[in-house]
């Protein structure tokens, strides 16, 4: 159970993250001081940030969450293994006792 609420977690903060990586570009021009003549990388920063933060880091974030899912996946398949390994050898106890 502990796997389901890191990935409950997990998901949580992972959607808060994509909505702001991908909201970048409204965010910054509404907090962004008027009359911003800065450059990055010879680009206006205006430009350049909602880009690198948006597009890039979504798919930054995107192979973030591809591997935390799955290593997620992997430890409730080994809970579930567990899980089942110790039905079966209750249900096996049960049946000695009652035959």
């Amino acid at each position: 159970m502990n796997a389901y609420k890191k990935e409950v977690y997990s998901t949580i903060i992972l959607t808060i993250l994509f909505i702001l990586a991908g909201h970048t570009g409204l965010i910054f021009v509404l907090f962004a001081p008027h009359g911003l003549k800065a450059t990055f990388m010879g680009f206006p920063v205006h430009y350049i940030v909602p880009i690198l933060t948006g597009w890039i880091g979504v798919v930054i974030l995107t192979l973030v969450a591809g591997y935390v899912g799955n290593q997620l996946d992997e430890e409730i398949a080994k809970d579930r293994e567990v899980d089942v390994k110790e039905t079966t050898s209750v249900s096996r106890t049960y049946s000695r006792t009652t035959a």
